[in-house]
């Protein structure tokens, strides 16, 4: 049977990356990275385009050479170690697998390199074969494969490693919608009953949200937050993780607010635009941005429809039905107002609309730090 993650006592974290710099010549592409990771962690490193994320993880496998600082897995130092010694597996955005082998042959490749015997690697393909599903698909070639198959393929050649940690390279981009939610799913499940350690990259936030038990927020090779999906989306540390994270994302928009006791009080816009609306406790540095403009964060969900005399009255500038949802767009103090309404609403452009406002997850940035307000 396939191996389980090691157990913690071996060592303290499986990962453990301590002020990582990686130059261009002149240019910084990751800047100061420092983070460890626990065994069984599910880690997904997230950002848009040329953030730096797949650079980060192409240095924790030795396919790129650090220009400062140190990493080590499973407690031993690697940061000079060549790709093959570093007790790693890899999993491609381009499957990678050999065209003229058989899938079974793709998945004991790296056994037959290492000489394992071949009772052994036998066996660990019909075990690995077996937990992906792909029994049936052993004698077939990459080229009788569908994204899915190849991709399951790709992730049994992994398996069989065993190894300390597990790499992922933005696996799911080359499939279609339906299918990558189909592999999402199996790939958190297969996470569940190894324990297994396991990196992942994605550009997409929503696979970020759904599979990683913690989540790094890159931008410009800089960590902008880490921590637990739900700390993430709840308490964004600045605005542009506020915006990253969340589909649609937080709506930020500049306002005025004046705490008062146990509420606080925010007004949005000016004059015949002006639109106020009263939140629970602030956070006590929100005392000092009385008379300041601040930026307010409010998640799309936040919103519902009154049953009757709601929070705030606005006018739909833009509607659209989701089936499960409806996305209707307002404008608040000047500004766009997104909302994510039940499916069943029945909102249509054009109609003011009476809004209740769950105000319990409302975030403050400063407009000029862009840091969240604490």
């Amino acid at each position: 049977m396939v191996a389980a993650a090691p157990q913690a006592e071996a060592y303290p974290s499986v990962l453990a990356i301590a002020s990582l710099e990686k130059r261009y010549g002149t240019v910084d592409v990751l800047k100061n990275i420092s983070l460890e990771m626990a065994i069984g962690d599910f880690l997904v490193l997230v950002g848009p385009s040329g953030c730096g994320k797949s650079t980060l993880l192409n240095c924790i496998a030795g396919l790129e050479e650090t220009s400062g600082g140190t990493i080590s897995i499973a407690g031993r130092d690697v940061t000079q170690v060549p790709p093959r010694d570093r007790n790693i597996a890899m999993v491609f955005q381009s499957y990678a697998l050999y065209p003229t082998m058989t899938v079974s042959e793709n998945i004991a490749f790296g056994m037959k390199i290492r000489r394992v015997g071949k009772a052994e690697q036998v066996r660990k393909v019909k075990d690995v074969a077996r937990l992906l599903q792909i029994e049936h698909l052993l004698d077939r070639k990459p080229a009788h494969l569908s994204g899915g198959q190849r991709q399951r393929v790709a992730m049994g050649r992994a398996l069989v490693r065993e190894p300390a940690l597990f790499l992922f390279d933005e696996p799911l981009s080359n499939l279609d919608a339906k299918l990558r939610v189909e592999m999402r799913t199996e790939i958190k499940a297969l996470h569940q009953r190894l324990h297994a350690s396991i990196v992942y990259v994605t550009h997409d936030q929503i696979e970020a949200m759904t599979l990683g038990t913690r989540i790094v927020v890159l931008k410009d090779g800089i960590i902008q937050q880490h921590g637990m999906p739900t700390e993430i989306y709840e308490q964004p540390e600045n605005m542009f993780v506020a915006d990253f994270m969340g589909s649609p994302p937080m709506n930020l928009i500049r306002g005025a607010v004046s705490p008062e006791g146990g509420s606080t009080r925010i007004t949005f816009g000016s004059g015949a635009d002006a639109v106020s609306l009263t939140a629970g406790p602030s956070p006590s540095a929100l005392a000092h941005y009385r008379d300041r403009p601040v930026v307010v964060g409010m998640r799309p969900e936040a919103f519902e429809i009154a049953e009757g005399n709601g929070d705030i009255a606005l006018t739909a500038s833009m509607t659209e039905n989701a089936g499960s949802d409806t996305f209707a767009s307002f404008t608040l103090g000047g500004q766009k107002l997104m909302t994510r309404l039940s499916g069943k609403a029945n909102v249509r452009t054009g109609d003011t609309v009476s809004l209740s406002v769950d105000t319990s997850g409302i975030c403050y940035f400063d407009p000029d730090t862009t840091l969240r307000i604490t």
